[in-house]
């Protein structure tokens, strides 16, 4: 009789990014026949195939296999965000549901038919969401660390659980949420509180800055926030806000940004921005003369060299105030991010150009800010010639 077990090494909730392996097991003695290997139907929660992947015994055993199936799930996640936010909402693009059909194919001979059995074994009940763990964090992963569930201390999906944003700043905070969180309850210092629904959806974003439901009430200098089921119980861990006060004569810019987690969050540059324009030319040569009337000759007005296309990047430099250490190890994403978005008066996607980063400390700069140079994603252009 056919059977394969299976075992699921990461979990049920995994990020997508990360190694999404299955070890599987032939338990009915087939894989001693020619040209054996297992199969794997990666499929939507309601049974559309995505892709059929096959593989062999793996190298150091007899009857096991092993497979990734990361880069398969990956291409069904990207992010949500909204600027314009003011209440929670569902991520459904943040998020995959998916399951795993296991079997087999295999021959009696060299030259035998192919036997291919399907369906075996299913996994079911598995769902990726739009994140990437470095690698150090991804050797002691567990689901209960991100997945707020019923008796967890689990945190929201960002590394840098005490924040400090300006009262005019836009921020918002992401969960994974497996039915249980109904609403967070934010309480505001010295006075206040406001109670935020979260929806249904597996991964939830809410606005949590100026952008909060009801706004940040005068005179606030601080907030906690904590999810709580239905009945008010705390779920997950608690996460804190100050407010910056440290004023800045220069213009303020802020970014925001895809974490590694799958949220958008934001930082605020306001001290000293330099804005400059890297321009590209393309131009071809022709002759400036011309014959008329038995004279060639040319006139100052012509032009011997020409530029047919013109293309102008916006580079920028921006500078923060100054940082904390644990700021500094949360910036790095920032850096890292493969989607980043600028507003100083107007949202623009913009692109990362630093390409070296130091997590500062202050045993060695007793001040430290960041600063980091972007460009505008979308070239400006002139006539075509």
């Amino acid at each position: 009789m056919a059977a394969i077990t299976v075992n699921h090494q990461n979990g049920n909730y995994q990020p997508a990014y990360n190694d999404n392996i299955y070890v599987v097991t032939d338990a009915s003695g087939l894989s001693s026949n020619y040209n054996f290997k297992f199969i794997a139907d990666v499929k939507s929660n309601g049974g559309a195939l995505l892709t059929r992947l096959k593989f062999p015994i793996h190298y150091n055993s007899s009857t096991e296999g092993v497979i990734n199936i990361s880069r398969v799930l990956e291409d069904y996640v990207t992010h949500d965000w909204d600027y314009n936010d003011t209440n929670a909402s569902g991520c459904a693009n943040s998020f995959y549901e998916y399951k795993v059909d296991f079997g087999y194919e295999y021959s009696t001979g060299t030259t035998s038919p192919i036997v291919q059995t399907t369906g075996v074994t299913s996994v079911t009940g598995t769902t990726v969401w739009n994140g990437y763990l470095n690698p150090i964090d991804w050797v002691s992963y567990s689901e209960n660390d991100y997945l707020m569930a019923s008796g967890s201390t689990a945190q929201f999906l960002t590394n840098n659980n005490a924040k400090r944003i300006h009262i005019d700043q836009k921020d918002w905070i992401y969960l994974l949420n497996d039915g249980t969180i109904d609403h967070l309850s934010v309480s505001f210092s010295p006075s206040g509180s406001v109670s935020i629904p979260c929806t249904t959806s597996k991964v939830n974003r809410i606005p949590i800055g100026s952008n909060i439901s009801g706004g940040i009430p005068t005179g606030t200098t601080s907030y906690t926030i904590t999810p709580e089921n239905s009945s008010n119980n705390a779920i997950g861990s608690t996460f804190s806000i100050s407010i910056d006060n440290r004023c800045s004569k220069y213009d303020t810019t802020d970014l925001f940004f895809l974490n590694r987690l799958g949220g958008v969050e934001s930082m605020r540059f306001n001290m000293v921005r330099r804005d400059a324009i890297d321009i590209l030319r393309k131009s071809y040569k022709s002759n400036p003369y011309s014959l008329s009337s038995g004279v060639y000759s040319y006139g100052i007005d012509a032009h011997s060299k020409s530029d047919y296309y013109t293309e102008a990047n916006e580079r920028i430099t921006l500078n923060t105030d100054l940082l904390t250490e644990a700021e500094a190890i949360w910036l790095k994403e920032l850096v890292m991010s493969p989607r980043v978005w600028m507003y100083d008066g107007v949202l623009k996607a913009v692109n990362i150009t630093s390409t070296q980063y130091e997590e500062r400390k202050h045993i060695n700069d007793k001040a430290f800010n960041l600063t980091l140079e972007i460009t505008t994603s979308i070239p400006d252009k002139s006539q075509r010639l």
